[in-house]
């Protein structure tokens, strides 16, 4: 779908912006996925209105299945997912289909999927829109545009001026930004579905909590990480409410116990370690994203900042997550 020259560009982006760092937080991502599958939803932080970019169907796509396949990747690597016998399968070029009981003349498209033993994700690119399915599995081979026995689970419109398309997801503007936490919403879907856990006939929805707050509540850390004084329900439950976690005791100056008070004292600074890393992890995000979209105009001098940027952020986080560790240390040691 791509030329060689834009295959070995986004290469070199890719393997620079994604390391063991972002291999990690997708671990600790599908930690909580199967642990609970609502908090696993990421959410969707949209726009009010669509913003241009110059980045091709096809090129949205693929960049959606860089993530995917690096999920399927990550997921297939525990044990005690086998039995779903998860694969990933990329759109390999421009299909035609024709059929006239469903369109008028011949329709292009681009076709890939994520698929379990039982069902699959489907994503279909033609028309000015791309749909996300949730389908059994052993419709798959004969699975084509315009089927009208599947309802989509996720449907972007499109529409274009010029090189310039701009998108929309529930008549809010998304872009290449977008397309992680899009993809970890496409991915769970089906694993969800899988698991039965979610109906095959649910259509995606934006969190409710996705206006009230400015920050991402889906971090999650997995469990080595969380013993940093706050579950992960906890932390979770103070990003949603900032309120403080459930069983804790209330900030009462001269009212709380030496070990209460140490307990507040130690939940602040663990707090404060995962803001940080979220904070870290969101640039991180962006600049990939700066990067592929300067990849597609050959913008070497934005390329190279973002590398550069991404690799001393990267070289900050290692040290928040050693300073962490001291932390948890420490506690666990000399309390």
């Amino acid at each position: 779908m791509t030329d060689t020259s834009e295959s070995d560009l986004r290469s070199r982006i890719l393997s620079n912006v994604k390391d063991r760092n972002t291999s990690e937080e997708t671990r600790q991502w599908l930690s909580v996925l199967d642990s609970n599958a609502v908090q696993a939803d990421q959410t969707l932080h949209l726009n009010l209105a669509p913003d241009a970019e110059a980045l091709s169907t096809s090129a949205f796509v693929d960049l959606l299945f860089d993530f995917l396949s690096r999920y399927v990747a990550e997921f297939i690597k525990n044990p005690a997912h086998e039995v779903l016998k998860v694969h990933c399968e990329r759109p390999k070029g421009e299909y035609e289909f024709k059929d006239f009981s469903r369109f008028s003349h011949t329709v292009k498209y681009f076709q890939g999927h994520v698929s379990t033993r039982e069902w699959a994700v489907v994503v279909q690119a033609y028309m000015g829109k791309i749909l996300v399915f949730v389908v059994p599995s052993d419709i798959l081979i004969g699975f084509r545009p315009g089927d009208p026995t599947r309802r989509p689970f996720m449907e972007i419109l499109e529409s274009q001026d010029g090189d310039q398309i701009s998108r929309t997801l529930h008549g809010r503007g998304l872009t290449s930004a977008n397309i992680g936490p899009l993809a970890k919403r496409i991915f769970g879907q089906v694993i969800k579905v899988a698991r039965k856990e979610a109906s095959d006939t649910e259509e995606f929805k934006i969190a409710t909590h996705a206006e009230q707050v400015q920050e991402d509540p889906d971090r999650s850390y997995d469990e080595d990480e969380s013993k940093w004084l706050l579950s992960e329900a906890d932390f979770l439950e103070m990003r949603r409410s900032g309120a403080t976690p459930a069983g804790a005791q209330p900030r009462t100056p001269g009212k709380m116990t030496s070990s209460e008070q140490f307990s507040v004292n130690n939940q602040h600074v663990a707090n404060l370690c995962m803001l940080v890393v979220g904070e870290v992890d969101k640039e991180l995000a962006s600049l990939e994203q700066i990067g592929i979209a300067a990849m597609k105009i050959d913008a070497m001098k934005e390329i190279n900042f973002a590398m550069k940027r991404s690799n001393v952020l990267k070289s900050l986080k290692e040290k928040i997550l050693e300073f962490a560790s001291d932390w948890d240390n420490c506690l666990n040691g000399e309390r």
